[in-house]
């Protein structure tokens, strides 16, 4: 489904780019759900020197095998355990974190304390650039608990004086796929609950990765800027038009009320449906396809590249 990671398509920014990145990068919370296809992004990029870290690397060998078949470098380190950092950080000159937790709408605590860790050992390490996958909306006063826990996390990187770039994530395409979503809108239900012309800002895991490896490539260009990163703006109605012509069936868009999560005792999921519904993201889409021409994939061609149509596909294919 996702593109080989074998391939290194050439974009239209890769093929400006006058050289490779060399140096090795560190990627921090990839080896879950579909931060493959983060690395995927990085060697589009031409960016190949790579570090992974990994709790138990024979855990996950049948994952990892084939990254380490292409010279990837696997290390074990916890984010619990600081005196596992240092050596994962060794010969490292740039960082890219995708994540520090499980995805969740309930933030996890332990975000935090991995935080600060990080922080510590990338300065220990004087690393050159820490490029840190945040979210959408993390300096507007979302009221949204893992948007906030997110923006502390970016505090935290910034008191610690690195150079960083946050990447500020929308929502990603990829949450569609997800068992609770999915069937419903192959048969013919999109429920959102959102209004219908409210646009919603996207992005792929992909994407993130290419962005970021572009990013690292150009320090002199993104260190110190904070960048809230989509690749397509729709509203649900658009989205549902979407999923129709890629499916070949009529899809609906539901509005399914709020105050339902409330009644499910699922008061972050409310509080995320609230934001989106009233403020929501703010990423200029149209200026990020100028800034990160080939880099940026629209929704249609999300569905498209991941084959969205075929049934026996699930979130785990991704």
């Amino acid at each position: 489904m996702s593109e080989d990671i074998n391939t290194s398509k050439k974009s239209e920014v890769q093929s400006s780019s006058t050289t490779h990145f060399h140096s090795k990068v560190l990627l921090i919370g990839v080896t879950g759900g579909t931060g493959r296809n983060v690395i995927n992004g990085f060697f589009q990029q031409g960016v190949t020197n790579l570090r992974i870290i990994t709790r138990k690397i024979d855990s996950n060998r049948s994952v990892l095998s084939k990254l380490i078949d292409l010279g990837v470098e696997i290390i074990e380190a916890d984010l619990d355990d600081e005196t596992s950092l240092p050596g994962a950080f060794t010969d490292i000159a740039a960082v890219y974190c995708h994540g520090i937790a499980t995805d969740s709408a309930k933030p996890n605590p332990k975000e935090i304390e991995r935080a600060y860790r990080l922080a510590q050992a990338a300065k220990q390490a004087n690393i050159k650039h820490f490029v840190y996958n945040s979210a959408g909306g993390v300096d507007r006063n979302s009221g949204v608990p893992h948007i906030e826990q997110k923006h502390k996390v970016e505090q935290i990187l910034q008191e610690s004086n690195l150079p960083t770039t946050m990447l500020r994530a929308c929502l990603f395409m990829e949450e569609f796929w997800k068992k609770y979503t999915r069937p419903s809108i192959l048969k013919g239900s999109f429920p959102f609950s959102i209004p219908k012309d409210k646009p919603l800002h996207l992005i792929t895991t992909k994407d993130m990765g290419r962005v970021a490896a572009y990013v690292i490539q150009h320090p002199q260009k993104y260190i110190a800027k904070e960048i809230e990163l989509a690749g397509d703006v729709l509203t649900p109605q658009q989205i549902a038009e979407i999923f129709s012509q890629v499916q070949g069936n009529t899809v609906t868009h539901k509005q399914l009320p709020a105050w339902i999560f409330l009644l499910l005792m699922q008061k972050e999921l409310y509080a995320i449906i609230r934001w989106y519904s009233t403020k929501g993201y703010q990423a200029d889409v149209m200026k990020l396809r100028a800034e990160f021409p080939g880099l940026l994939t629209t929704f249609r061609e999300f569905l498209q590249e991941t084959n969205w149509a075929n049934t026996e596909l699930t979130y785990e294919n991704l």
